[in-house]
């Protein structure tokens, strides 16, 4: 069984990633994080995220989120979870050093996360999408993804991202592990239909 990740910390968007003091990174960076595209580049130091000013969620009810999506910076994840990750599913994911600053407050505790590989989740025959006349992209009304393991090349994953969009996918083993290990912000749906 897979399962569409939802991120479902509230409120969503919280931080950005700051490029006025990100200068040692590429520009491209914050729209790779987004996209999943993998980080060749080496950071020598924390990515910066700031307030996106967006919320008004205090600082000390925003760090017990163990992941946060944010604003051009992919998803941030709290040391919890990183090493849940890296202990259950290594080389699966790419981790950054973060710091964010929120209401005035710092936080050195989350790292930015990156799900790099993508590969085909869907069955298509099931899904209901219309592909772009422009740009040949895929359009979904509805996501069904396969009932066999996320793999490719005979190698089997536990996160990845759909090559179609870009959507996080995971395995009933990732689901197991972040229940077991009681990590919040989460949910995991069979389908997903889209509202337009």
């Amino acid at each position: 069984m897979n399962y569409f990740l939802e991120i479902t910390s509230r409120p969503n968007y919280p931080l950005i990633l700051d490029e006025n003091q990100n200068l040692h990174i590429s520009s491209d960076l914050g729209a790779n994080l987004g996209l999943g595209n993998y980080i060749q580049e080496h950071l020598s130091s924390p990515l910066i995220y700031r307030d996106a000013e967006n919320s008004a969620i205090s600082f000390d009810r925003l760090i017990t989120y163990d992941v946060l999506n944010t604003v051009y910076g992919g998803q941030l994840v709290s040391e919890r979870m990183r090493k849940v990750i890296e202990e259950n599913f290594p080389d699966e994911v790419q981790f950054f050093d973060a710091i964010f600053y929120y209401k005035e407050k710092m936080c050195n505790s989350y790292s930015a996360m990156n799900i790099y590989k993508h590969i085909e989740c869907y069955d298509m025959d099931r899904s209901i999408y219309s592909i772009s006349p422009v740009d040949k992209s895929y359009e979904f009304e509805q996501r069904v993804l396969i009932a066999s393991p996320l793999e490719e090349n005979g190698i089997n994953y536990n996160i990845v991202r759909c090559s179609f969009d870009d959507e996080i996918v995971v395995s009933e083993k990732f689901r197991k592990v972040i229940k077991a290990n009681k990590l919040n912000c989460m949910s995991f749906a069979k389908e997903q239909e889209i509202d337009y």
